[in-house]
């Protein structure tokens, strides 16, 4: 008898665990997780945290899905899971003891709570076996695996340089759809009032060398949930032409101003070497609240005197960012964006093209002239404002004179430039903004007529959407400076008769006649007197 009941007791015991490992096992029910991701090269692995039925929710009428009887799943190791979540600040999970009390936990977050974040976090670190892993069709990611429950997907694959792997994905599977959460940062770059933009914000312009140049970025606060930490970091450029502004005069670090959402940001640090800098935000993640907000960040340089021997100057930034909620370490980079700043020469071209007869019959060349000298000034407000290079500081000065007087008196002060054409006809005016600007001749090459009239010039330049010129009356020379070539004419002045010439001799006969004439009426005169 009691034979009987020990055997019956065992079988009872045989069928309870039975009972179990089909309840875990036994539910072989395909489903295939699909995931969207503008980002093609991923690759996703799904594991499987619960293992449960899918069910109708109870009392509803919306096709609402539950899991029910759960155990955990072949993808993690469920003790260590669980202990885990038991050791976590404050632990929700302090009296859980199965999958099931971990479970009935988890229904009471949100989804993208933090604290699922925090379930997710401790899942990702107790891997066991995968479900399935993806294969992509146009950036569509397909999973098929095999079993009702609760998925854990992690982006496994290796990421591009400009792309950012989806935080952790948990989805209780019939066949669902999910979006991947994962969000790359942009970086834009501008300069504050360019010519590109007629006026407003654009990616090219022209200023005189010594002049400040106004930038702009601009980014916004990225979507950081998953992530414990966040690196955000703005890498810009300046090429030797520019010079980062120090209103402090300190020299080491540019002034930088930030604002987030409109309001003054100081969380960051500036770090420079050499023509390039960082800015640094720190502890970043504190603004997770701020996604989506506007980050504005301006700072200025000075266009100085190597850009005399350049076509343009360039500044460029990107922006180094955390790219893997599942890795501290992972850094993603934006694309380099560009702008262009630019200045142009005037070249005066002196020349005559007197030539005599046997010349103009032979196809001469016109004559380039030597020793001609001008300023260059422009208006404004009705004021004449004259062109000064000053050398000792690298920068284009304008001064206003009222007059010629007073021009000459700046000549002989240096307080102006005056340049000479050299044996090829050929002087310039460096470093100038485009514009509209005046030659005025103050000596004219020997032998030859002093200009009557100044010389206008005009420089013009339109720029693509990337900020390069695309058309200018300015020509790229070899050295890639962009000068605009102004042909200046003089006329030699008028060659009078030779002095003993035909032209005198005719007079030097005429008088000698009247002279002999009046000496012999003078004698006639005498010596009729005389007789008298």
């Amino acid at each position: 008898m009691k034979q009987t009941k020990k055997l019956a007791s065992l079988l009872l015991a045989l069928v309870m665990v039975l009972s179990l490992v089909v309840n875990a096992f036994a539910n072989t029910n395909p489903h295939t997780i699909t995931i969207t991701n503008e980002k093609s090269g991923h690759t996703y692995t799904a594991y499987q945290v619960f293992a449960g039925d899918i069910e109708d929710k109870p009392g509803t009428t919306t096709n609402e899905k539950v899991l029910t009887n759960i155990v955990w799943g072949s993808g993690v190791n469920g003790t260590a899971v669980l202990n885990a979540l038991k050791a976590l600040d404050n632990s929700p999970y302090a009296n859980c003891k199965t999958a099931e009390d971990v479970a009935d936990v988890l229904k009471g977050f949100t989804d993208d709570s933090d604290q699922l974040d925090a379930f997710a976090k401790v899942v990702g670190a107790h891997l066991a076996t995968a479900a399935g892993t993806s294969t992509e069709t146009a950036s569509t990611y397909i999973i098929n695996v095999t079993g009702d429950g609760y998925y854990f997907v992690k982006d496994t694959g290796t990421l591009g340089n400009d792309d950012a792997a989806t935080k952790y994905i948990l989805k209780v599977v019939e066949n669902v759809k999910v979006a991947a959460k994962a969000e790359v940062p942009t970086i834009d770059k501008v300069i504050v009032n360019a010519d590109s933009g007629s006026g407003n914000d654009g990616k090219g312009t022209a200023v005189d060398v010594g002049s400040v140049v106004e930038f702009k970025l601009t980014s916004k606060v990225p979507a950081m949930d998953g992530y414990d930490s966040y690196t955000f970091i703005v890498n810009d450029t300046l090429s030797a032409g520019l010079t980062a502004v120090d209103g402090n005069d300190e020299g080491t670090d540019i002034d930088v101003a930030v604002t987030i959402n409109g309001i003054e940001y100081t969380g960051f640090t500036v770090a420079q070497t050499g023509q390039s800098f960082t800015i640094t935000f720190n502890s970043f993640i504190d603004q997770k609240a701020n996604a989506g907000k506007d980050i504005v960040i301006t700072y200025s340089a000075v266009l100085n005197e190597k850009a005399l021997t350049t076509d343009k100057e360039t500044n460029t930034v990107n922006l180094e960012y955390s790219n893997n909620p599942n890795d501290n370490n992972s850094k993603g980079k934006t694309p380099d964006k560009i702008v262009y700043v630019y200045d142009f020469d005037i070249v005066i071209d002196k020349y005559t093209d007197d030539k005599t007869k046997a010349e103009e019959e032979t196809g001469a060349k016109d004559t380039r002239l030597s020793g001609a000298k001008f300023v260059l000034y422009k208006t404004a407000d009705s004021k004449k404002l004259y062109y000064h290079y000053n050398e000792t500081i690298g920068k284009v000065e304008w001064v206003e004179l009222a007059d010629d007087a007073a021009v000459a008196d700046a000549i002989k002060a240096g307080t102006i430039t005056e340049v000479t054409t050299d044996g090829n006809g050929v002087a310039k005016f460096q470093g100038l903004d485009s514009g509209t600007y005046y030659l005025h001749e103050t000596e004219a090459p020997v032998g030859y007529n002093l200009l009557k009239e100044d010389v206008t010039v005009t420089i013009t330049a339109t720029y693509g959407d990337d900020g390069q010129i695309t058309s200018s009356i300015a020509t790229s020379t070899s050295n890639g400076q962009y000068q605009q070539t102004q042909p200046v004419e003089n006329k030699s002045g008028v060659e009078l008769p030779e002095t003993g010439g035909i032209g005198t001799t005719i007079f030097y006969i005429v008088g000698g006649v009247l002279f002999v004439g009046a000496a012999v009426l003078l004698i006639v005169k005498r010596r009729m007197s005389m007789k008298g």
